[in-house]
């Protein structure tokens, strides 16, 4: 009773969608039951159209592991998994509502301060730097200049910055989370932007529905509506259950204030991300925080996001800092999602960083659960001599994720790729690093960043904020555990079995 009181109306939500997926589903196996007495008939007609889906869905632009899971479907279940496949797996089934986001991001990414002369420097005093920059730049990303960075190695030093810089607000404070929860984070964050609201200041809370889901009480985001502040979420999962658009996440973490600072990273606004509540042992996760001219960047994601959300055109330049930046380095906010696809910035980048390493590239991420491609590229520069490491959690907040995670790693290992698991818990972090630059945000190792979901990150050749991700990384490894290929080999026959059946379904990961 006291479940359906604080999140009731998100407990109808669901218990309405999974009603009406079980009768879709029950429709779907009473179509094929009755075409039984039709055998004959049927055997060649799902001969005719098994030829006339999987011909298009080989030759489609999808990733393999994609092709492989609906070949699987369609084979496996005749007749039913081609009604499955018609009715979620085409790609043009979520083409329009896809086409519509994509708009609202390219209008306002029109709005980015295009300075080439930057990317110029870059070419002349680093190629390999110039070539991750230049790809962002043509992907509608562009490099800034004057901007601070601050890194935080915990969520907890993040939010006490964070906090402190929303008391100062004068204009407004956007925020953009997968998950927000009730607890003692997000009650210091409601109490500053009510006060504010009273102030006169903007305030916008974009949060993922389905992440959010019985983690915020209704009771709370009525009590912030009605106060002033402006919330909404994104894909409400009960509007596109039918086509399973439900998949398409946003997975950014942005905050803004005034224009002029921003912060991303691995952290939601929930008590487990500053090790308050964590039910998988420390949470190790990061942030940073920028102040100058990039912030702009992170701010028209933010905006395009809500636009989107609201289908409201948005007054971007009314948001733009005043302010003349002087002091800070070059870095690049960029963001990726599944209304780009075939184009993935956030894998693009991933496989830029790896490929344009001459010494190292060192890795955090939650899950590893990676294509063909991405294997292949990790292989690939171990065996040139790429010290290539990654951590992995020790703790997982997912079983069948950690058994994925855990298939990838033969191949890797084999390979001479180095991989740990932090013993303390849960490894959220995600970042990639290599000599001369590196990638913080939201972006997992993972189909469901690299393909389903709304990400940001930023990239940066700072050599101050680089050194200092290099040392929390040689720090953390400190409480690692180093895998064993022969280990490997050697586990229990019951988790290989495990691992065979859900590697066909590792693109819903």
């Amino acid at each position: 009773m006291r479940l359906f009181i604080r999140y009731g109306k998100s407990l109808i939500r669901y218990l309405v969608i999974v009603l009406l997926l079980m009768v879709q589903i029950i429709c779907i196996f009473g179509l094929a039951y009755f075409l039984r007495h039709y055998a004959i008939y049927v055997y060649l007609a799902i001969e005719i159209l098994s030829l006339l889906i999987l011909v298009p869905l080989v030759a489609d632009e999808r990733n393999a592991a994609y092709k492989l899971y609906w070949m699987s479907v369609i084979l496996t279940l005749p007749i039913v998994g081609h009604i499955m496949f018609h009715l979620w797996g085409k790609d043009k089934v979520n083409k329009s509502e896809h086409a519509r986001i994509q708009r609202t991001v390219n209008r306002a990414n029109i709005q980015q301060d295009f300075q080439k002369p930057f990317v110029v420097e870059m070419h002349r005093d680093n190629p390999e730097k110039w070539k991750i920059s230049n790809y962002l730049y043509r992907q509608g990303y562009p490099l800034y200049n004057h901007t601070k960075m601050k890194y935080f190695p915990l969520g907890e030093f993040a939010f006490e910055d964070m906090i402190a810089e929303m008391k100062k607000a004068s204009r407004y404070i956007f925020m953009s989370f997968f998950t927000i929860a009730d607890g003692q984070i997000f009650d210091a964050i409601r109490d500053i932007v009510q006060e504010k609201v009273r102030e006169g200041i903007e305030v916008r809370v974009l949060y993922d529905d389905a992440g959010s889901v019985f983690q915020i009480a209704d009771a709370t985001v009525e009590k912030l509506k009605a106060v002033g502040v402006r919330i909404l979420r994104f894909n409400p999962v009960e509007r596109s259950y039918h086509r399973l658009f439900l998949n398409y996440r946003t997975h950014q973490k942005i905050v803004v204030i005034d224009g002029e600072t921003g912060y991303t990273g691995g952290i939601n606004a929930s008590d487990r991300y500053a090790n308050i509540n964590s039910p998988y042992g420390h949470w190790k996760d990061c942030a940073v925080k920028l102040y100058g001219s990039a912030v702009w960047s992170m701010l028209l994601t933010f905006l395009s996001m809500w636009s989107a959300s609201e289908n409201v055109e948005e007054d971007y330049q009314k948001y733009k800092s005043k302010r003349e930046f002087t002091d800070g380095g070059y870095c690049q906010p960029f963001a990726d999602g599944p209304s780009n696809n075939p184009e993935n910035e956030g894998l693009d980048i991933f496989r830029h960083m790896i490929q344009e390493a001459n010494r190292e590239v060192f890795i955090t991420t939650p899950y590893l659960i990676i294509d063909d491609t991405m294997r292949d590229t990790l292989c690939l520069a171990a065996k040139s001599g790429i010290d290539v490491r990654i951590i992995t959690p020790g703790i997982p907040d997912k079983k069948r994720a950690k058994l994925l995670t855990e298939w990838h790693y033969g191949p890797l290992l084999k390979s001479g790729v180095r991989i740990f698991e932090y013993e303390p818990g849960f490894m959220h972090a995600k970042i990639i690093m290599n000599e001369f630059s590196a990638v913080v945000g939201t972006i997992n190792m993972d189909f469901r960043s690299f393909f389903l979901h709304y990400e940001n990150a930023v990239w940066t050749p700072q050599k101050e904020l680089v050194d200092e991700l290099r040392a929390d990384f040689m720090e953390t490894l400190k409480s690692c555990r180093e895998m064993n290929y022969v280990d490997w080999v050697r586990r229990p026959l019951k988790i290989k079995f495990q691992q065979y059946i859900l590697q066909v379904f590792r693109c819903q990961f």
